[in-house]
């Protein structure tokens, strides 16, 4: 007579937040999912499928998350233990950078043009480029004409 064994799994997904210290993100422990507002299983369980969806995506959730599959079983000699991690590094695109003069653009000084963005991961690259002059007419001084 073939006896059936009584299964029970658990998935979960951890991220290893600040100093190392992991905490758990979404578990799924027999037809029971964590709740979370952020954070859902992209398939509904039980699903082979356990991938995890994040929305609203901070830079706060940059870090290694490792998701664990368990399959527990009667005897402990048929218990099943799975895990793999993965990195999510999330992009901040810069903010709109600050440009401004500093001197006095007089002939002779020293002036320096200054730009900055206050954020941005990875840090933002800057490249300053001396655009053509708009159209522009010069007029020469009249004879007799004091310049100054």
């Amino acid at each position: 007579m073939a006896v059936s064994e009584n299964l029970w799994t658990q998935q979960m997904w951890v991220i290893m937040g600040r100093f190392c210290v992991p905490y758990q993100v979404l578990s799924y422990n027999n037809g029971v999912v964590s709740s979370n507002p952020r954070v859902s299983l992209l398939y509904p369980m039980p699903s082979r499928n356990v991938s995890l969806r994040l929305q609203d995506v901070q830079e706060g959730d940059s870090g290694s998350y490792r998701c664990t599959v368990n399959i527990f079983g009667s005897q402990p000699k048929n218990n099943v233990y799975h895990l793999i991690s993965l990195d999510l590094d999330v992009l901040v695109p810069p903010a709109s950078p600050s440009c401004h003069l500093q001197g006095v653009p007089r002939v002779g000084n020293n002036v320096a043009l200054s730009c900055q963005s206050p954020r941005s991961k990875p840090a933002a690259q800057y490249q300053w480029e001396r655009l053509l002059p708009s159209s522009q007419v010069f007029n020469p001084p009249v004879l007799g004409e004091r310049t100054s």
